[in-house]
């Protein structure tokens, strides 16, 4: 039996699943632009965060420098090594992956 309440937030779900449908049937580019951006921001923050891993472990540099290298706040360069784990021993095994697979270096840290 269902409470009034959960029969109503079942109701307003439905509701938002349709618009949501709707939305993607009327903008599939849009959706789609929308995911790969997604995915481009997700790469970005990571390889940002691989850098400043590097950078704050053996390089023994402050937030505050890391920030400033990479121009970002230097809360932003103390969660990004927190928040993720170190996967590469060098800076040089970040250019060269990044050269096997995606550019993402362009994105991260070249000015202009």
């Amino acid at each position: 039996m269902m409470t009034k309440k959960h029969s109503e937030r079942k109701a307003q779900l439905t509701k938002y699943l349709e618009q949501l449908d709707e939305f993607n049937w009327h903008h599939p580019t849009q959706v789609s632009e929308m995911a790969d951006s997604q995915h481009e921001r997700d790469n970005r923050t990571y390889y940002l965060a691989q850098i400043s891993l590097i950078l704050f472990n053996n390089y023994q540099q402050s937030y505050m420098q890391i920030a400033q290298m990479l121009n970002m706040s230097s809360r932003t360069a103390r969660r990004l090594t927190i928040d993720y784990e170190k996967d590469f021993d060098s800076l040089e095994e970040i250019m060269e992956e990044l050269q096997n697979g995606e550019d993402w270096l362009n994105c991260c840290i070249c000015p202009g």
